[in-house]
C-alpha cells in the first residue's frame, strides 16, 4: 500500500504542476514534456501549439518560427541517456531541455537550417548531419564550454542552474 500512497502524492503533485503551468487542456502526457514545452514558451516569449499533439512542432516563437521541444533527463555525473536530434521541414528550431536529477539545467535551441555546421563543430561523423545527430554529454559540455562559437552557428543556450 505504500506504493499506492506514494502514487497518490505523485498524482496530486502532478495536478498541481499542471495547474501552475496554466494548461487549459487536461493532459495525461509525460509531465516532463509538458514542463519542457512551458519552459521554452517562457524563455522565447512564444505560444504553445493549439494541440498537445501538434505534428512537427510545439511552440511558436514571436518571429513565427516553429520550435520542436524535447527533453533529455539523466542523473548527475555520467549520463546514460543521449538524445537523437532529428529535424524536418515542419520545424524551424529544435529545443532540448537538459534535466539532471529532475532539475532543469539548461535549454539548448538548435537551428534546423545550419544543423550540419553545428554537428561539425561538435566533431560528429555520422551521415546526414543536416537533419540528424545524437546529443551526448560530451557535446553538451562542449557547447557550454564555448557558447560564443555555437551562438555564431545559431544555437541559443539558456542556463537555468
Amino acid at each position: 500500500m505504500r506504493v499506492m500512497t506514494a502514487f497518490q502524492r505523485y498524482r496530486e503533485a502532478r495536478m498541481t504542476l499542471l495547474s501552475e503551468l496554466q494548461l487549459q487542456r487536461s493532459s495525461n502526457r509525460d509531465p516532463l514534456s509538458e514542463f519542457s514545452e512551458w519552459l521554452v514558451v517562457h524563455l522565447v516569449h512564444g505560444t504553445l501549439a493549439g494541440s498537445p499533439v501538434q505534428k512537427g512542432w510545439d511552440v511558436r516563437a514571436p518571429d513565427g518560427d516553429r520550435i520542436q521541444v524535447k527533453y533529455l533527463a539523466n542523473a548527475t555525473g555520467h549520463w546514460v541517456n543521449e538524445h537523437p536530434i532529428w529535424v524536418n521541414d515542419e520545424m524551424d528550431r529544435y529545443a532540448v531541455v537538459i534535466i539532471e536529477e529532475l532539475q532543469p539545467q539548461t535549454v539548448i535551441v538548435f537551428p534546423t537550417r545550419g544543423l550540419e555546421a553545428v554537428a561539425q563543430a561538435l566533431g560528429k561523423r555520422n551521415p546526414n548531419q543536416h537533419i540528424h545527430f545524437d546529443l551526448t554529454q560530451t557535446n553538451y559540455q562542449r557547447i557550454l564550454a564555448d557558447p560564443a562559437l555555437f551562438q555564431a552557428l545559431g544555437v541559443q543556450v539558456y542556463r537555468l542552474a
